[in-house]
């Protein structure tokens, strides 16, 4: 078992990842989360799970080429990191002038993947440390549209961290759901932890295209009642969320927090200020 204390870092950058707010929002959960199973319906970068290392766990996505990459992480992370590290030397002997070459060369070969094999696995790694500002992002053809990032290194990969998360990963379940499903199977003393696509704060800021599906407000307005709905069953459920009139509106019938996170989904320094965040549950402290 890992050192508790130890913080192990996110493998992926992901919008809206919370590696940076984890510790802070831990202090929401109930005291006795742990005495049922820990959900995670938008899993993203995992930085949550890697804070709060539940002993039993249900983890899921709607992008299957990201929960794919975690499953290889969990069952076979040396083969993985073997591939990821093909990757890297390939594009680190690339002359600088054909980096761009190389990064196209591989989006192109991610994009005709299946999300179940290893290629697809080790390219999202790939394209993530390399794309502009480490975003994902699909078209409407589900198709991973991100340009490259003008990086000249490919960031040196971290085995040790692959084997933690690994290792963390042993016990928990991994499944490509959306976020209705993925909580059918929670029970009384159960927790669930939904971190969706945030209600945009302006007209600029929007930013649902994780997938190809998107997440609008109607899904909000889903995810709101299902909070409450689960709360019915006795299962806590907590919420991370923009602060804006729309939102409070949306989450109005559910207990609201508001904390201070960065900003980190920006292309110039002026965007990665602190702003407002909701903390959103359906249960008392």
């Amino acid at each position: 078992m890992e050192d508790e204390n130890e913080i192990v870092s996110p493998l992926l950058k992901w919008a809206g990842g919370k590696r940076h707010i984890a510790e802070l929002l831990a202090g929401f959960l109930p005291t006795d989360w742990r005495s049922g199973k820990y959900y995670e319906p938008f899993m993203g970068g995992g930085a949550m799970f890697l804070r709060l290392r539940p002993e039993r766990a249900r983890l899921s996505d709607l992008n299957p080429r990201l929960i794919g990459f975690y499953s290889f992480v969990k069952d076979s992370p040396k083969t993985l990191l073997g591939r990821i590290n093909k990757l890297h030397r390939r594009f680190e002997s690339a002359p600088a002038d054909q980096k761009s070459d190389s990064f196209y060369e591989m989006r192109s070969r991610f994009n005709k993947s299946d999300p179940r094999e290893i290629e697809s696995a080790s390219l999202l790694y790939a394209l993530n440390k390399l794309c502009f500002n480490g975003l994902y992002r699909e078209n409407s053809k589900g198709m991973f549209n991100v340009p490259f990032g003008n990086k000249k290194r490919f960031p040196p990969v971290d085995e040790d961290q692959f084997l933690a998360i690994s290792n963390l990963l042993s016990d928990a379940e991994l499944k490509t759901s959306d976020f209705v499903t993925a909580v059918e199977t929670a029970e009384t003393d159960d927790f669930v932890y939904f971190d969706p696509p945030y209600i945009p704060i302006n007209p600029t800021s929007s930013f649902t295209a994780y997938s190809s599906a998107g997440f609008g407000i109607d899904d909000q307005k889903r995810l709101a009642e299902l909070m409450l709905n689960l709360a019915h069953r006795g299962v806590r459920a907590m919420c991370s969320n923009s602060d804006s009139a729309l939102t409070r509106e949306v989450y109005s019938s559910l207990r609201i927090d508001v904390i201070q996170a960065p900003r980190m989904v920006s292309a110039s320094s002026d965007g990665r200020k602190l702003v407002n965040e909701l903390v959103i549950r359906n249960y008392e402290l």
